[in-house]
């Protein structure tokens, strides 16, 4: 194999394909990127940890067909500090060997593994997918990702939920994230292509329910990596198509010559149609983005401690935190509501939700007196979000000294008032609903949860029926 190509786009799309090679895997030779030069079809960068892979075209001209692997270290480093505008790169019998094309002073070698071994990342050649416009997906990701699992990736909370043709037509979507504390819910669309339709019937002996595929947050990250490259548009189509038996196990994605597979998660997904609250007959506010996440940012907690009470009023609205590691603060913000409501609320889901969203988005949020949960709507009702509130006394607060402007008073309490207010508080119990709610939700992940640590277990034993047939094997 011989090429010539330009290491600074090279090492760009790179860097990307190294992301995907483990710095640790039972099989060391998956540590490496693959490079496959052909002169009809381009040059092709592969990498894979088996559950994700990427497949990557670059730019380059061949000279000699053939395919290589490339150690992400040491090809990197080698990409960073060629000072030449063109690199040769050529197979040898033990390695590689990378030549500036124009200085010949710069000269690298590596010792290589031989590609034979290297699995194949497969092409897309899907005839049925959704085609999505990158502004388009990008922004459903963003809007949803934040609210997954991340303490358990590996199982059902730890992706994102996608349905397809919930009455609205061929080409719309939802996608849905959830932790079990919160719900964030993104309906989209996209043009289908060659009928492609996935979800199928799940049956507990009892009822039957339609179950959807869950997409792992790792492959989202990465494609979300893809979509932010210089060489790809807003306005650029993203083919995105799940296979396998009832499209039940992988999914694939294609973006300007760049393909990404992975495998799906496991488990069964929260019947979360349920939880979402109506918004009839509940009390309604307005405010904009910009404007309280500038109050949520200058609230000062701590991970022990992360509450804020919200201070529903008639034209304001009063964000105050008293913990006894941060002490006091506090911020009085105008906003469209016209009664009297009180809710504490774990500060970093606000600010997680406030952060996907545009400076001026107008958002809507509907809430009850008692403590359920609460829907913040923006576009329409096409972007929702369910937040469960933190114990909260039903006692009216004393009205906010000013109606408008943003009002802000620094860390004064000392540790021994805020114990004393602590103490002082009376946290009365969540209401029924919320109870069963929480319950229902818990009830779905406990049993997602055990269904993944026996797909778990049964992968497990696989690995381990085929290392003792290497080792067999070897000797």
């Amino acid at each position: 194999m011989k090429i010539q190509f330009e290491p600074k786009d090279f090492l760009r799309q790179f860097k990307i394909a190294a992301s995907v090679a483990p710095v640790r895997d039972v099989k060391p030779i998956l540590g490496n990127v693959k490079i496959v030069a052909d002169k009809h079809n381009g040059v092709v960068l592969m990498a894979t940890d088996i559950d994700i892979g990427i497949r990557i075209r670059v730019e380059a001209d061949v000279s000699k067909n053939g395919e290589a692997l490339l150690p992400p270290k040491q090809f990197r480093q080698i990409l960073e500090s060629a000072k030449d505008e063109r690199l040769v790169l050529e197979s040898t019998k033990n390695g590689i060997l990378v030549t500036g094309a124009y200085d010949g002073n710069e000269q690298w070698g590596l010792d290589t593994q031989s590609p034979d071994e290297f699995p194949d990342v497969a092409d897309f050649t899907e005839t049925a997918y959704h085609e999505i416009p990158v502004a388009v997906l990008s922004e459903t990701i963003r809007r949803t990702m934040f609210a997954t699992d991340k303490e358990h990736d590996r199982f059902a909370l730890g992706g994102v939920h996608f349905e397809s043709d919930i009455g609205y037509g061929a080409g719309s979507l939802c996608a849905v994230a959830t932790d079990g504390r919160r719900l964030a819910i993104q309906d989209t669309s996209g043009i289908c292509v060659g009928d492609h339709s996935f979800g199928w019937t799940m049956s507990d002996g009892e009822s039957e329910r339609r179950s959807f595929p869950i997409v792992p947050v790792n492959v989202l990250k990465l494609l979300t990596k893809v979509m932010k490259d210089k060489s790809v548009h807003e306005t650029d189509e993203i083919k995105m198509a799940f296979t396998g038996e009832e499209q039940t196990t992988h999914v694939l994605f294609q973006c300007n010559g760049v393909t990404i597979f992975s495998r799906l998660l496991d488990g069964r997904f929260p019947m979360w149609r349920s939880i979402v609250p109506e918004t009839v007959g509940r009390l309604h506010a307005q405010i904009r983005c910009e404007t309280l996440l500038t109050a949520v940012n200058q609230m000062v907690t701590s991970d022990r401690e992360p509450g804020v009470m919200f201070s529903f009023r008639r034209g304001s609205l009063t964000l105050e935190s008293r913990a006894k590691e941060s002490g006091l603060s506090k911020v009085a913000i105008p906003i469209a509501f016209d009664d009297t409501v009180d809710l504490i609320f774990d500060v970093s889901f606000i600010r997680d939700y406030l952060r996907s969203l545009d400076a001026d988005t107008a958002i809507d949020i509907y809430m009850t007196l008692d403590n359920d949960p609460v829907l913040f709507e923006t576009d329409g009702g096409d972007y929702r979000y369910i937040v469960m509130p933190m114990s909260c006394e039903k006692t009216a607060s004393a009205e906010p000294e000013a109606d408008t402007g943003i009002e802000v008073v620094g860390q004064v309490s000392t540790e021994e008032e805020s114990m004393r207010n602590t103490n002082e508080a009376s946290v009365p119990d969540n209401e029924l609903e919320t109870k069963v709610l929480q319950l229902l939700m818990e009830n779905d992940q406990l049993q997602a949860r055990a269904e993944q640590y026996k797909v778990l277990l049964d992968r497990a034993m696989r690995v381990i029926e085929q290392m003792q047939c290497d080792q067999r094997v070897c000797v």
